[in-house]
């Protein structure tokens, strides 16, 4: 809805003052004071450690900078400049124009802003989708990893068909200020780590060590599984106008998130990978192992699920790259941002009489 004119603003106001060298200079000195900062925690998001930045390289990042923000002067005066304007179709159109300058600049390497198309953002698109490529590994050729990242993929876009951008952005703000998280994404690596070393088949003998390897990577993978399960069932059944608030989420137990989860056809299909009994049973301790049967009972009250040694690994391994292939959770969600931002961001097509 738009607001009515004020009679006493006059309708042709004059244009912003452009951005002088002084703003340039705060903003740039800005960023080079939270630079070593922001190289830690990519460093640490990523399990390595964040290199050195000689005094040398500050320098030329500020000269880079400073080009930037000159070459960028005229798109944010734009800005500014219909920004008090009444909304029309003309406003949009440079409001788009000024915002794809902006994203261009920024973003597009030199041989892409040469081309013809590059106002379609294609190339923008690209960029983001490079982030969802598989990961190298022999690991992310298995059918559970596989599975979980196309069941992931359809629930997200699911959740972006039905529920408003900002939405969504609400529930992952909340669940990023929640305790838990910085735990999952450290628990995350760890997995990605650990993956590398993925034995390709159950060890033939059955020993105490392997048991408790195989009881350590499910419990392990079922925590782990849990926080995503909950953030995503979350997102599945927003209603509009009736939001539950985060710390609803954060009370639900498994056998909660579980039976809400199945009704929703690509999460069915991801916590078939998880038995509560099982999980429940490994908490308070080992299976029974009947060595010579080659078989293990895991026993939660008065229920039992048996599994043979082979499939106890199976099971194990499925539940821990499905865990992996829903931690493409950030690179899915980006894309698909990003595909929106494009479409609404590229120009109108018309057609010439």
């Amino acid at each position: 809805m738009t607001l009515p004119q004020n009679p006493d603003q006059p309708h042709e106001s004059q244009p912003p003052p452009l951005i002088d060298e002084r703003v340039i200079g705060d903003l740039v000195t800005a960023v080079e004071a939270h630079l070593p900062a922001m190289m830690e925690q990519l460093a640490d998001f990523i399990g390595k450690t964040a290199p050195r930045v000689s005094a040398r390289e500050r320098q030329r990042l500020r000269g880079r900078l400073k080009r930037k923000m000159r070459a960028l002067i005229p798109a944010f005066a734009e800005l500014q400049a219909v920004g008090a304007a009444p909304d029309s179709a003309e406003k949009w159109d440079k409001v788009k124009t000024a915002i794809r300058g902006i994203l261009i600049e920024l973003a597009a390497p030199p041989r892409i802003r040469k081309s013809p198309d590059v106002d379609r953002l294609d190339w923008f698109v690209a960029m983001a989708a490079k982030a969802t490529n598989l990961p190298r590994g022999a690991w992310v050729r298995q059918p559970p990893y596989l599975a979980a990242r196309a069941h992931l993929w359809n629930t997200l876009i699911s959740v972006y068909r039905k529920v408003p951008s900002a939405a969504v952005q609400a529930v992952l703000d909340a669940w990023a200020a929640d305790n838990d998280h910085s735990r999952y994404v450290h628990s995350v690596r760890l997995l990605t780590v650990a993956a590398g070393r993925f034995r390709p088949k159950p060890p033939q003998r059955i020993s105490d060590q392997a048991a408790v390897d195989l009881q350590n990577e499910y419990l392990r993978a079922a925590n782990v599984f849990e926080q995503q399960l909950r953030l995503l069932t979350c997102l599945t059944r927003i209603e509009p106008g009736k939001a539950k608030p985060w710390s609803y989420w954060q009370q639900q137990n498994l056998n909660n998130l579980m039976g809400m989860a199945s009704g929703h056809n690509d999460l069915r299909q991801l916590i078939s990978v998880l038995d509560r009994h099982v999980r429940n049973a490994l908490t308070h301790g080992p299976p029974v192992i009947e060595r010579a049967a080659r078989r293990c009972q895991f026993w939660d009250r008065d229920v039992c699920v048996t599994w043979s040694w082979e499939e106890y690994f199976h099971n194990t391994r499925a539940l821990t790259l499905t865990v992996l292939g829903c931690a493409n959770f950030g690179s899915f969600r980006q894309l698909i941002d990003v595909q929106i931002l494009a479409r609404a961001l590229a120009p109108d097509l018309r057609v010439e009489p």
